[in-house]
């Protein structure tokens, strides 16, 4: 029988996750149920923060305090990390930041394993 995750559960393990970009893909595959591949796809334009809303795959999603908090804290690190990036997609990393393409799959679930 699935049982829904608890908030309490979510937030252990996103505390247990070391990055900022690993905290934030783990609640949003925790609390969204966003696949790996839908948050590769993700853009700076996916993400209202006004209206707390994420468009992924064409659907727009409100985003819950807990998702937001982390998005916020995501994209003020992206932010004084490559301050200078034209680089689109939500989720970059060091061998991105500086092109326009997307991180990998693979580079987005790593941390989340083990």
């Amino acid at each position: 029988m699935l049982r829904p995750v608890l908030p309490e559960q979510v937030e252990r393990s996103v505390a247990a996750a070391i990055t900022p970009a690993a905290r934030l893909v783990l609640a949003l595959a925790a609390v969204h149920a966003a696949r790996v591949a839908q948050i590769a796809a993700l853009v700076l334009d996916d993400v209202d923060l006004g209206k707390r809303r994420l468009t992924s795959a064409g659907r727009a999603r409100p985003l819950d305090d807990f998702a937001l908090k982390l998005m916020v804290k995501w994209l003020g690190h992206r932010r004084r990390r490559w301050p200078g990036t034209a680089n689109l997609p939500l989720l970059i990393n060091n061998q991105t930041a500086n092109t326009t393409s997307r991180a990998s799959n693979h580079s987005i679930s790593a941390p989340m394993r083990g």
